[in-house]
């Protein structure tokens, strides 16, 4: 019984593009790995939108069949980059990590010029603890696509999480990975301005930061507010401004913008911030 595997939807394994420009003569591999993308990206959407178990099932063993299609493609094409690159996507998109591992060490070995190899390469070491790897990986998928904002993000998020280590390690002074990790964020907002995950990051990463500028925190804060249409979203947004505004010493802002924050499951929020308030004022 071959053991079930698990699907990982995640935008950063999308498909890698055209793989032959309109000009050129498209082999038989080319053909097969195209026909390929189509029918893999077909059933992932479709299964991150099914609810039915045995629907959901069905389309794993569709993914199954691909996967099989892939390995006879592969064992004729073995140095072909657009292969290895297509199926170590596929591969970690239904978690079969070390065949991906090894399928994209080797594109990336070949040809180290694909920023969507080295972002996955990235993954791999992050979610394996190996920073000090992960790092050059996302700085290497940054310098091939600097404006994709998803490299950004992913540099920033691996920075915060094994700060500690890289510091102790000596592979980055604090001031250095505050700074680095403050940029990757800043960068990953501006290039996915449309993205409001990566502008509350952004947002945030100031609270991580020692003697930060907080004015600047606050003028995302309001930005991100004018830019959205969801009013869960501004009393979110709102609450951080309270919190920022304390932070600031501007204590008579902080009471106008909570009184605009109205729903009960925020209570507990601004309880606390009113508690700070009213310390600090004592």
């Amino acid at each position: 019984m071959v053991a079930r595997f698990k699907i990982i939807l995640l935008s950063s394994l999308a498909a890698i593009g055209p793989l032959v420009s309109e000009a050129q003569v498209k082999t038989q591999a080319q053909i097969i790995l195209e026909d390929l993308q189509v029918r893999q990206n077909r059933i992932f959407e479709a299964y991150a939108k099914e609810q039915n178990p045995i629907d959901k099932s069905s389309m794993e063993s569709r993914l199954y069949a691909i996967r099989a299609e892939y390995q006879s493609l592969f064992s004729k094409n073995e140095n072909n980059l657009a292969v290895l690159v297509t199926y170590g996507l596929f591969l970690a998109q239904i978690d079969q990590r070390e065949n991906s591992l090894k399928l994209l060490l080797k594109a990336d070995s070949l040809d180290p010029t694909n920023p969507k190899v080295k972002n996955q390469l990235g993954n791999f070491m992050t979610e394996e603890a190996s920073y000090a790897l992960g790092l050059p990986y996302y700085l290497g998928a940054i310098k091939l696509a600097p404006k994709e904002p998803l490299y950004h993000y992913q540099l920033g998020n691996l920075l915060f999480y094994f700060r500690k280590h890289f510091v102790k390690d000596g592979i980055l002074s604090e001031s250095h990975l505050n700074k680095q990790m403050l940029d990757a964020f800043k960068n990953a907002a501006e290039f996915g301005s449309d993205n409001l995950a990566y502008r509350y990051r952004y947002a945030e990463s100031f609270y991580d930061i020692p003697d930060a500028d907080m004015e600047e925190a606050l003028r995302e804060w309001k930005d991100i507010e004018n830019s959205t249409y969801s009013e869960t979203d501004k009393q979110i947004v709102r609450l951080h401004q309270a919190n920022v505004y304390l932070m600031l010493g501007r204590k008579e802002m902080v009471p106008l913008l909570l009184d605009q924050i109205t729903d009960p499951k925020y209570d507990d929020n601004k309880e606390k911030i009113l508690k700070q308030l009213r310390e600090e004022s004592d």
